[in-house]
């Protein structure tokens, strides 16, 4: 083995300029496949914080029927609240109602979405606190507080400690109707809240929609997000009957789950692209490389050099070379890298309201996330490129004749 590295190094260096061309062009593709990864990464991760963080939970429990036809009257009882708190893994489960109605400021009306939260779980459970942009989130053991969607507030035109009434019809067939006082104003991330979404207590929406102690939904964060299945089967097993389903973030919104599976996908085509050009680079060396060597790779077979042994050392010569490759391009990555997961992409010159993706609106200041898996991937979609891409050259001067070879010019 001490032979081949010693001759596959001698030779690598035969052409320094082609060989130094070769892999600072890898290089350069393994630092735009990390920095591509560490940015998709870092997007997926802030859709993510939006979609299931922040909206969905990791476990939601609600009415077997709500979700499919959101009729008013297909509840949970508030009791069963306690027994989730129960259930080992429960970090935090917030309560939530819902319901449609007319919400009327002093010179404007518009349609919204009413969204009982409990003040003092809420926050547990999502970072909604955090996105208040003026005001504050509904203070806890209070009623009579509204916190609007940004777009919805400017829509009616209020602002803070100004008043807007509710009117719609309740459980009963009763027409609802209250007043509320503007407490905040937010920013959530999910254009149809922040257009049409209305934050009140859960006990005032009950009060308005005349569902006492009942309840849509409750959606849980666990205390491993890796550990979401094993939970919701074990919490299944405790409450679910005719009314109450237990469903994971993934069963509740198979759209969000196939939108998050795009990024491995999106993964897969960039190594595709980038190491397919650095295939065709490396088999282009190689061939090169063993075209010129045509009379010392005969002279080698005529003294002895078994055929697999020519083939390892035009493969010892291609990890090599992937090995200066690698060692360059992680260096560049690692900046790459560094920039993304410090300072981040500004886009707020083309969004300066957010990226739109799907109905969830980004941060226009997008940070990278640096997964390991993701640069293992790299460094072995290198040497496997290289590996694969050099087996055809090795292949043919392994079948090299000796004589014909030595007569080569």
């Amino acid at each position: 083995m001490s032979f081949l590295l010693t001759v596959a190094w001698r030779n690598l260096w035969r052409h320094k300029r082609r060989s130094l061309i070769t892999a600072t062009a890898m290089a350069v593709g393994v630092a735009l496949c990390m920095a591509t990864l560490a940015f998709n990464d870092g997007m997926f991760e802030a859709i993510f914080d939006v979609m299931i963080e922040q909206q969905l939970g990791h476990v939601q429990v609600h009415h077997p029927d709500y979700p499919k036809k959101r009729v008013m009257n297909d509840t949970l009882p508030a009791e069963i609240l306690t027994r989730i708190d129960g259930e080992p893994g429960t970090v935090a489960a917030a309560p939530r109602l819902q319901g449609f109605a007319l919400l009327g400021s002093e010179t404007k009306s518009s349609g919204a979405l009413l969204l009982g939260v409990d003040p003092e779980r809420e926050p547990k459970v999502t970072p909604i606190g955090k996105r208040v942009v003026e005001g504050t989130f509904l203070p806890p053991g209070e009623t009579g507080g509204i916190v609007l969607g940004l777009r919805l507030a400017d829509e009616l035109g209020v602002g803070l400690g100004d008043s807007v009434v509710a009117v719609t019809q309740a459980s009963d067939g009763s027409l609802g109707n209250a007043l509320y006082t503007v407490t905040g104003i937010v920013k959530t991330g999910s254009a149809q809240i922040d257009r049409s979404g209305a934050f009140v207590s859960v006990a005032d929406l009950q009060d308005l929609l005349v569902l006492p102690d009942q309840l849509h939904n409750i959606t849980i964060l666990t205390d491993d997000a890796t550990d979401i299945a094993p939970y919701a089967e074990r919490l299944r097993a405790d409450i679910a009957s005719d009314t109450v389903e237990v469903q994971t973030w993934w069963e509740a919104s198979p759209q969000s789950a196939q939108m998050m599976s795009m990024r491995d996908f999106s993964s897969v085509i960039v190594l595709g692209i980038v190491f397919g050009a650095a295939g065709l680079g490396i088999l282009n060396t190689m061939m090169m490389s063993v075209f010129e060597r045509t009379r010392e790779l005969g002279v080698l077979k005529a003294l002895g050099l078994r055929p697999t042994r020519m083939v390892g050392l035009i493969l010892v010569e291609s990890v090599l070379l992937a090995s200066l490759a690698v060692s360059i391009g992680l260096a560049l990555g690692g900046g790459l890298d560094a920039f993304l997961v410090l300072r981040g992409i500004d886009l707020s010159a083309s969004a300066k309201e957010g990226i739109s993706f799907s109905g969830v609106v980004l941060d226009p200041v997008i940070k990278g996330v640096v997964r390991w898996e993701g640069v293992a991937q790299v460094v072995g979609a290198v040497f496997f490129v290289s590996l694969a891409s050099s087996l055809w050259p090795a292949i043919r001067a392994a079948r090299l004749d000796p004589v014909e070879s030595l007569r080569a010019e």
